[in-house]
C-alpha cells in the first residue's frame, strides 16, 4: 500500500512555477503542408444541411403580383382602368377629339396597365445567386480533386528562454510527422477519402442543383435577364424571419468568406490556435524543467522533489486541460471532472495494490484452465 501524502501543493514552488512562465520569452514556429479540402470538410458539411432548405424554396416558390404601364395607340388598347383616366387627364395631349354632342372624349393614345404575377423578386433573385455561386464552388471542388496527391506534413519549432532566479533555462524544440503511406488491408485510404468526396458532390448536383437549374423559378428568371445580388444582402422579412432562408444565408455567408480567402493548401506560420499551443508548449517546458532538476545524487531529495512537482503538475494540467475545453467550446462540470479524475486514480492504485498472493492466485487459474484444455486431447 502507497504511503498517503499531503495533497497540497507547496506555495515557494507555485511561486516559483509561476515566474518561470511570467519571464519565459518563447517563440513557437508552425509550417504544414495539409490538403484543405481533406482534412477539413467543414465546407461538405455545411453544403449538405442546407440544400433541403434551398430545395424547399425552389419547390415552392414566392411570386409576387407585377404591375407595368405602356402608352399604347388607342386601337391596340383593350382595356381602360381608372389609371388610365388619371393619366389621360395628365396628358391631354392623348387627346385626338370630343364630341361636342355627347362630350365623349376620343383620344389618339392611352396609358394601358398590365397585371401579371412574376418570380423576379429580390429573395428569389438572391436564392439564383446562391445557387449559381454553389454550383461554382462545386465545380471548382471536382476539379481540384482530378489530381489531388495526398498532402499532410507538419513541423513546428519551439525556443525559449526563462530564469527562476537561480537558474537560467533554454530549450530548443524541433518536431516534424510525415505520412507514413501506410496502406490498410490492401487499400488506398487517402483514394477512398477523394472518391467518396466525388460521389457526395455528383449526388448533390443530381438530387439538388440540376433539378433547380430546371425548376420553373430558375429558368423564369433567366428568361427575364434577372440581374444577379451582390453582398451585403439585404435583410428583408422573409430572409430573416422564414427558417428555409435563415439556412441559405449561413450558406451565402460561408461561401462568400472561403471563395475569397480560399486556399488549396494550408502552408502558413500562423493558425488559429497559435496561442492555446503555444501556452501548452510552454508548460510542457516548465514540466522538462521538472524533470531535469529533480535529477540528483541524493535519492530522498529527488523524490521529495518528485512529489512536489507531481502535485503542482497535476493542479497546472487539470487548468490547461479545463481552459482547453472551455476555449473550444465544451463546458465540462466540476463533478464529471473529479469522476474522471477518481476512476484514473482507481485504476493506477488498484494496479499498484497488487500483491504476491494477487498474482499466485492468477497464476494457480491460468495453470487449472491450460491443464484442463490439455486433458481433452488426452
Amino acid at each position: 500500500m502507497g504511503k498517503i501524502i499531503d495533497l497540497s501543493v507547496d506555495d515557494e514552488l507555485k511561486k516559483n512555477s509561476d515566474n518561470f512562465l511570467k519571464n519565459n520569452k518563447s517563440v513557437l514556429n508552425f509550417n504544414a503542408s495539409l490538403n484543405s479540402d481533406i482534412n477539413s470538410l467543414e465546407w461538405l458539411d455545411i453544403i449538405e444541411e442546407v440544400c433541403p432548405y434551398i430545395d424547399n424554396i425552389v419547390r415552392n416558390p414566392k411570386v409576387v403580383l407585377a404591375s407595368e404601364t405602356e402608352v399604347r395607340k388607342i386601337e391596340k388598347a383593350r382595356k381602360t382602368s381608372m389609371e388610365s383616366v388619371k393619366d389621360l387627364s395628365k396628358h391631354t395631349d392623348y387627346i385626338d377629339k370630343i364630341d361636342e354632342e355627347t362630350g365623349d372624349v376620343l383620344p389618339s393614345k392611352l396609358l394601358v396597365l398590365f397585371r401579371e404575377e412574376t418570380y423576379n423578386t429580390y429573395e428569389n433573385r438572391f436564392i439564383y445567386t446562391l445557387i449559381m455561386n454553389l454550383l461554382k464552388f462545386i465545380q471548382e471542388k471536382e476539379e481540384s480533386l482530378k489530381n489531388i496527391e495526398p498532402k499532410n506534413e507538419k513541423t513546428l519549432s519551439y525556443e525559449a528562454e526563462t530564469t527562476n532566479g537561480r537558474d537560467k533555462i533554454t530549450v530548443e524544440l524541433s518536431l516534424k510527422t510525415v505520412p507514413t503511406n501506410i496502406v490498410n488491408n490492401g487499400d488506398n485510404d487517402f483514394e477512398k477519402i477523394v472518391n467518396n468526396l466525388k460521389k457526395k458532390l455528383a449526388n448533390i448536383k443530381k438530387t439538388y442543383i440540376n433539378p433547380w437549374l430546371a425548376s420553373e423559378l430558375i429558368k423564369s428568371l433567366e428568361k427575364a435577364h434577372a440581374s444577379l445580388v451582390s453582398p451585403p444582402i439585404k435583410k428583408t422579412n422573409i430572409i430573416l424571419k422564414n427558417p428555409n432562408f435563415q439556412m441559405a444565408l449561413k450558406l451565402w455567408d460561408y461561401l462568400y468568406s472561403v471563395m475569397n480567402n480560399e486556399s488549396e493548401d494550408i502552408d502558413s506560420g500562423n493558425i488559429k490556435s497559435g496561442k492555446l499551443i503555444k501556452s501548452i508548449m510552454d508548460e510542457a517546458f516548465l514540466m522538462n524543467y521538472f524533470a531535469l532538476d529533480s535529477i540528483t545524487k541524493n535519492k530522498k531529495v529527488e523524490k521529495e522533489k518528485l512529489k512536489s512537482y507531481a502535485l503542482l503538475i497535476v493542479m497546472n494540467q487539470v487548468q490547461n486541460a479545463v481552459n482547453i475545453l472551455l476555449k473550444n467550446g465544451i463546458k465540462i462540470k466540476e463533478s464529471e471532472l473529479l469522476k474522471l479524475l477518481s476512476a484514473e486514480v482507481d485504476k493506477k492504485t488498484n494496479r499498484n495494490t497488487i500483491g504476491s498472493s494477487d498474482i499466485k492466485q492468477k497464476f494457480e487459474k491460468e495453470m487449472e484452465d491450460y491443464l484442463s484444455k490439455t486433458n481433452e486431447y488426452l
